[in-house]
């Protein structure tokens, strides 16, 4: 089967599949950029040693949401423009070349959503304590580079062969429950610590770790490893007569817990003089043990794939087609690349992304301005996310706080601000991490996917009680 026998409509379909995937794409964390700003609610879930200026109580549903998108992936990477349209990478008028060559061997996409339910802050016990509910998502997938090659080239020669390897999708879903206490033991050494209960609404693993395609003339022959776990209470895999899954119903009585677990946090901050404070924490260390797993493997040996089954037969008389026939058809088009067989697998444990942020702060003309060094490595497989942010934070007046800030990562470059606002009686606070400087018209970034947004709105609380008594460091005056 030549290139020239692939017809472009069909390859435009995958390319509207990846693209949507990153349109999609909104591991939890919060703004990083609040990391040095004493008076925003919720940097203590950076760092449990972390005590703020006052205590809160977060609006429900409203206290804090975040949003965060991590990637080396871009719609710039696939779509190109030609006079008054844009063509996909896999159209033929793209040299492969040109394609192939803007990908990395992984392209990946991570995203998070953590949307805060309830949460309390309030001083006692010589520090600061925390009540924590929320709900957390995470997504990532990765997409190998051969993946992609193998779509745009197809069969180039007599015999042609494509290894495409860690091919992978990850979902998880969650409620956290999370108590924390950050105890001063000295006047410069401040520890934290926070212990959650997670409960697990649904899990999501497939991955691909080995797919061998071997195309001839006569017949394309697939080999290939892998997984897929679901974990959702009600879930029950179909299969067909040949017993390859394809596909699961639901059952809506029987939603319900899925998974159990726990994870703690852990920090410290040391002021090394007035005016020097460096800090260290790993949060998420902890993991759900999932009781209502069901799983699929590939089964030995090889098959024989007798290519895409829709070519030619997308578009209708007018040559149009609607968004979703062409998912359809792209779903039913790539099931038949991946077969799974169902296992006995029941039970299994996910590992939450443990992260670790190292920090370093030096205020200036009483702490009025001060500039932030801030590390953070977030641990996963099949990738590790590193990250290290300089910023520099603003305390002009006792309502206000903003901070701007520059990083740079492993998934590229990108600046961020926050602007937190406590005048008499309630705090809002909005920013970014990552802000993209283009934009589609659906507020998709063009050059970069990384981006974030954070939102909330909350009620302070009562002050700290050591800003009562002189502090050069800190000398500015708690929301009230």
């Amino acid at each position: 089967m030549s290139n020239s026998l692939q017809p472009y409509k069909m390859k435009k379909k995958i390319i509207i599949f990846i693209l949507c995937l990153i349109s999609a794409g909104v591991s939890a964390q919060t703004l990083y950029s609040s990391y040095f700003l004493e008076r925003m609610p919720y940097r203590h879930r950076l760092n449990p040693a972390l005590i703020n200026d006052y205590g809160y109580f977060s609006i429900p549903i409203l206290g804090n949401l975040d949003i965060q998108i991590n990637g080396n992936m871009a719609l710039s990477h696939f779509l190109y423009p030609s006079g008054n349209e844009l063509l996909t990478g896999l159209h033929p008028s793209i040299p492969s070349k040109e394609f192939i060559g803007s990908l990395k061997n992984v392209n990946n996409m991570s995203e998070s959503i953590d949307l805060t339910i309830l949460s309390l802050g309030f001083f006692g016990f010589n520090g600061f304590n925390t009540l924590d509910i929320s709900f957390k998502n995470n997504l990532d997938f990765f997409l190998p580079k051969d993946l992609f090659a193998f779509l745009k080239d197809g069969q180039d020669k007599e015999v042609t062969q494509y290894d495409i390897k860690d091919l992978r999708i990850k979902s998880n879903n969650y409620i956290e429950l999370a108590l924390g206490h950050a105890h001063r033991i000295t006047d410069q050494l401040t520890v934290g610590a926070k212990v959650k209960a997670l409960v697990g609404l649904a899990n999501i693993d497939a991955r691909i770790d080995r797919m061998t395609v071997t195309l001839s003339d006569e017949q394309w022959m697939i080999q290939s490893k892998g997984i897929a776990d679901l974990s959702l209470a009600g879930a029950n895999l179909e299969t067909n007569s040949d017993g390859e899954i394809n596909g699961f119903d639901f059952n809506s009585s029987e939603i319900g817990i899925a998974g159990m677990g726990g994870a703690i946090d852990l920090g410290a901050t040391y002021k090394i003089f007035d005016n020097l404070t460096v800090s260290m924490a790993l949060t998420d260390i902890g993991f759900i043990h999932w009781n209502k797993n069901k799983r699929g493997e590939t089964p030995d040996g090889e098959f024989v794939f007798n290519g895409f089954e829709h070519i030619g037969a997308e578009d209708d008389d007018s040559g149009n087609n609607s968004f979703d026939d062409e998912t359809d058809k792209i779903t039913d088009d790539l099931e038949a690349l991946f077969k799974f067989r169902e296992s006995s697998i029941s039970s299994r444990n996910t590992w939450l992304k443990t992260t670790m942020n190292i920090g370093a702060e030096y205020g200036l003309l009483n702490n009025k301005i001060s500039f932030g060094l801030l590390s953070s490595t977030r641990f996963s497989t099949p990738k590790t996310w590193t990250k290290l942010m300089a910023t520099a934070n603003l305390r002009p007046a006792k309502f206000f706080m903003a901070a701007i800030n520059g990083s740079v990562s492993n998934t590229g470059s990108s600046w961020g601000a926050v602007i937190n606002l406590c005048p008499k009686g309630f705090n809002i606070f909005i920013g970014a991490d990552c802000i993209a400087s283009r934009y589609t018209p659906q507020y998709i970034p063009v050059n970069s996917t990384n981006m974030s947004f954070s939102f909330g709105i909350n009620i302070p609380l009562g002050s700290d009680p050591l800003l009562k008594n002189k502090r050069v460091y800190n000398p500015v005056p708690a929301c009230k």
